[in-house]
């Protein structure tokens, strides 16, 4: 295929797609569906596909891919076959507690064969899928993550483990990954934090900070809380940059707009979703913007965050 001069990769949480098969579900569906074709990415993450097992949720993912005019299938390696027995699978990783995630991109991308990698429930509280992308004759590998929403320890521990497989075995192709991190980002700028604001800072306390704070007791047994930037400490020391972060973005929340957010009912607003890079993609980065439109706040809990990159520059 010819060289593309730039490449659009969005990472999306969907909101609980495929929960159920209410008329109040198809008509989700129909929205996230619109959402994504507006958004026109070359490749998307997305989070939150639904499925009780890994055979339904790899056939949701490809549900999806169609009705948005994308593709999610990878082949496998010259003489393999996949669980369809058609020698491709879908790039969903199946992960823990029913939820799962998946990537797509547009015809004119191709995936390498046999580069699809998926991490599951026995390696990650959700999951996380890696797929390898010739994007106009440069290899580029896309993934999405979702981390755990609930144990900034763990989720410390997880993004330890993730940047291990991201970063190896040596000599990969450089890596985006689009997540919904559930965490704050931690990325520094001349040894300044990117976005240095605490977005718990004077909001009274509330049982589900602690999922999301550190705390202690001043001297009167006064609870004090901030936000727990652990998880996204190691990301950032572990050599995965936030696109914001790299390309100056503006801080700009993608959660606390719906009405199904707990941390927003409490007049909290969060940046939790992004794109982040493995090195080599750092001066190939060229734009980032988060899609706040009536529509996007309508259809989810979480704005889809979009990078623009030069495939070409990743090898310079």
């Amino acid at each position: 295929m010819p060289a593309l001069e730039s490449v659009r990769f969005t990472t999306y949480n969907l909101l609980n797609l495929f929960a159920a098969d209410t008329a109040g579900d198809r008509q989700h569906y129909e929205t996230i569906t619109g959402v994504i074709r507006v958004l026109d990415a070359d490749v998307l993450a997305v989070q939150e596909i639904l499925a009780p097992d890994a055979a339904t949720a790899a056939e949701r993912l490809r549900r999806l891919a169609d009705d948005a005019g994308m593709r999610c299938e990878v082949p496998g390696s010259p003489g393999s076959a996949g669980p369809s027995g058609s020698g491709s699978e879908a790039a969903v990783a199946f992960g823990g507690h029913g939820y799962h995630v998946g990537l797509m991109w547009r015809e004119g991308i191709e995936p390498v064969p046999g580069s699809l990698r998926c991490y599951g429930g026995r390696d990650f509280w959700h999951g996380l899928a890696l797929v390898t992308l010739d994007v106009g004759g440069t290899r580029i590998r896309h993934g999405s993550f979702h981390a755990t929403p609930f144990s900034p320890g763990l989720r410390a521990d997880q993004n330890v483990r993730l940047v291990a497989a991201v970063t190896r075995p040596r000599g990969e192709p450089p890596v985006l990954v689009g997540a919904d991190w559930n965490t704050e980002s931690a990325d520094r700028i001349m040894g300044d934090l990117y976005e240095p604001a605490d977005p718990y800072a004077g909001v009274e306390w509330f049982a589900d900070l602690v999922y999301q704070c550190q705390w202690d007791y001043d001297e009167r047994g006064h609870r004090r809380h901030w936000a727990d930037r652990r998880p996204g400490d190691v990301l950032w020391a572990g050599g995965l940059h936030d696109a914001a972060a790299v390309t100056g973005a503006g801080w700009q929340p993608t959660t606390g707009h719906h009405p199904a957010d707990v941390y927003g009912a409490h007049g909290v607003r969060r940046r939790i979703d992004a794109v982040r890079v493995t090195g080599p993609l750092v001066p190939a980065l060229r734009a980032h913007r988060v899609d706040d439109t009536e529509q996007t706040r309508a259809a989810s809990d979480h704005l889809p965050v979009t990078v623009e990159y030069l495939p070409p520059a990743a090898h310079e």
